[in-house]
């Protein structure tokens, strides 16, 4: 009974809690930068929540560094952006600065819901007077720049970074915000930047926008998250975020020209007489520069393939003791976070006579804390031809931590298998031991019939082909020893291995991404497209993942003298892959078809030049 007590009790007070979090109270003025002898606004306004449960506005003491004009003059407002309504009661105080300067405009206190809430407060410049001969100049600029100058200062959009130098393959998030003090429509498409050096993933991207009270630079704003981006810088130097572009329709209030008679002019300054124009506006970003540092050479490991994170690595495997041809599975797990889509396999050393297949990759990806986690799966086939006792060495994966700026190397514990001699008909699946078995059916055994035995003198079996018998053990003997050796050879070099199965494996994400266009899955068949192609140029070149860029991919192929042609042709299949895959329009089916056919033709003319040149 007392434990249900005290869980209703924290119920409750959580939701008070929460009921005084919906309110926000904040301080802005109309400008930061005043000069001496004109007046500014200070306004403390309560947004969200519910207003009614509000009570006893504290006004801080404005007079000690301002002479308190009029106020504070109090309104309640409604707005409808974009279909969502909010509401907010401000406390408006008109002001005028004693002296030049920078002042602190003080916070202001509330009672909301019984707990009180207090703004922040704004620091403001005062400057020198201006002179009537400047003043006079400004009031005759055109109208068209001083609308254009009203919009820039009450709605744009910023890239914020959260942080601008990074190593190279550490994660930047960037969130492109709006803010906006005036009625607008935003009108799609959202243009992306572009992507040079970097490697993308789109964190959050929300269909319907939520308007967020902000005070920028002393002034209040209704801001919206338009998109939160996750960029994997893939080559070091100075990079540039590109800026990120949206259009706009924004409605402007017509300025109404002074008639000289002053009592006309009052009267008809009345909102109740304003006219507005939609004016079409084009907000863009400011660039994000980064100073992306290459990983340090410094206890860097033989081989290393690039891998920027942090990881735990787990291995398993389903049977140790088992028969020739018989199968077992090897299950590899990293996870961690970083880049978990372009995590390649870690270092494993299968045994000679142990046959293995490529393995079967899942992953599981979400995002946390401004970076990408999660986990990548690779689930290895293993086939012991003979019987015997096999090792599988430690499994290791080196990688790079950015926290600590050191490199770490995960590794297991080696792995036995006990092989015990397998059956004659047993192989290493099903489909080979059906054909034992159908051939089994298929020949019938021999009948001896002793009547139907005839004596004769002359030998079954002639000199030469007797001499070829005896032969025949130590070429089938020579023959296996010759291709142990090249077995061995193929399978120790991963990176001739991993040249050699490029092509298979590239046809098998060309034919799933086919697979995916037919049945409409555009994320699964833009991710293949991306698989095939990024992946066949990466093993074809043996370039690790860090220096898997565009600009790497064509210095690469330059330098093993490939023609021009073909670099232009590689280059632009593999930015068309990376648009097509973050553009913000949906594709038409021919277009992503056009997409198949660029890739394809893209690997076809690389394996052509190669073959040539080999």
């Amino acid at each position: 009974m007392m434990r249900r007590l005290l869980y209703t009790v924290t119920i409750l007070l959580l939701a008070l809690t929460l009921r005084a979090q919906d309110a926000q109270f904040t301080c802005s003025v109309d400008r930061v930068e005043v000069p001496l002898g004109q007046q500014f606004q200070v306004t403390y306004t309560l947004s969200g929540g519910n207003l009614k449960r509000h009570s006893g506005f504290n006004a801080p003491d404005l007079n000690r560094n301002f002479l308190t004009l009029s106020g504070p003059s109090t309104s309640q407002q409604m707005q409808i952006i974009n279909g969502r309504v909010s509401s907010s009661m401000s406390w408006t105080y008109v002001v005028q600065a004693r002296g030049t300067g920078a002042f602190t405009v003080p916070a202001a206190t509330i009672e909301y819901d019984g707990n009180t809430l207090q703004t922040n407060t704004v620091r403001i410049k005062v400057t020198k007077a201006v002179p009537k001969s400047t003043q006079q100049s400004g009031d005759t600029r055109g109208e068209s720049e001083a609308i254009d100058k009203e919009i820039a200062e009450n709605l744009f959009i910023r890239a914020i970074a959260n942080r601008t130098e990074v190593y190279l393959g550490e994660p930047i998030t960037v969130t492109f915000k709006l803010y906006s003090r005036v009625a607008f429509q935003l009108e799609n498409p959202i243009k992306l930047p572009r992507m040079v050096g970097f490697w993308s993933e789109d964190i959050e991207s929300p269909t319907q926008l939520r308007p967020k009270i902000e005070v920028y630079r002393g002034r209040q704003f209704e801001t919206f998250m338009l998109r939160k981006v996750l960029y994997f810088p893939t080559q070091a130097g100075k990079l540039s975020i590109e800026p990120f572009e949206i259009n706009t329709t924004v409605r402007v209030r017509k300025r109404r020209r002074n008639t000289g008679n002053s009592a006309f002019d009052r009267f008809f300054s009345d909102p109740f007489f304003d006219n507005y124009d939609n004016v079409k506006k084009t907000l863009l970003t400011q660039k994000v520069n980064v100073n992306v540092r290459p990983l340090p050479e410094e206890g860097k490991p033989p081989g290393f393939s690039g891998v920027v994170g942090s990881y735990d690595m787990e291995t398993s495997l389903d049977r140790s003791e088992l028969r020739a041809n018989e199968t077992a599975t090897l299950t590899v797990t990293l996870q961690g976070e970083g880049n978990i889509r372009l995590l390649d396999e870690a270092n494993i050393t299968f045994p000679a006579g142990v046959d293995h297949y490529d393995p079967t990759i899942s992953e599981n990806v979400r995002y946390e804390q401004g970076t990408m986690a999660g986990s990548k799966s690779f689930e290895y086939i293993l086939v012991p031809r003979y019987a015997g006792k096999v090792t599988i060495p430690s499994i290791t994966l080196d990688y790079f931590d950015p926290v600590d700026r050191t490199y770490k190397k995960l590794s297991s514990e080696p792995y036995s298998l006990t092989i015990a001699e397998g059956d004659e008909r047993q192989k290493a699946d099903g489909v080979e031991r059906e054909r034992v078995d159908y051939l089994a059916m298929d020949v019938k055994p021999l009948r001896e019939d002793p009547t139907s035995v005839l004596a004769t003198e002359d030998p079954a079996v002639g000199p030469v082909s007797m001499l070829l018998f005896y032969l025949l053990p130590f070429v089938a003997l020579a023959g296996g020893l010759v291709w142990k050796q090249r077995y061995d050879r193929m399978h120790g070099d991963v990176a001739g291995l991993k040249r050699r199965r490029a092509t298979r494996i590239a046809e098998k994400h060309l034919s799933n991404a086919h697979n995916f266009l037919e049945k409409g899955d555009t994320d699964a068949y833009y991710l293949e497209i991306a698989r095939a192609l990024w992946g066949y140029v990466q093993d074809k070149l043996g370039l690790p993942t860090s220096e898997t860029a565009v600009s790497s991919v064509a210095g690469r192929l330059e330098k093993d003298g490939a023609g021009q042609e073909l670099v232009l042709k590689i280059r632009d299949a593999l930015e068309a892959v990376e648009y097509a895959r973050f553009s913000p329009t949906r594709a038409s089916q021919e277009e992503m078809q056009a997409l198949y056919e660029t890739a394809r033709e893209g690997i076809v003319a690389m394996e052509e030049s190669l073959r040539e040149n080999a």
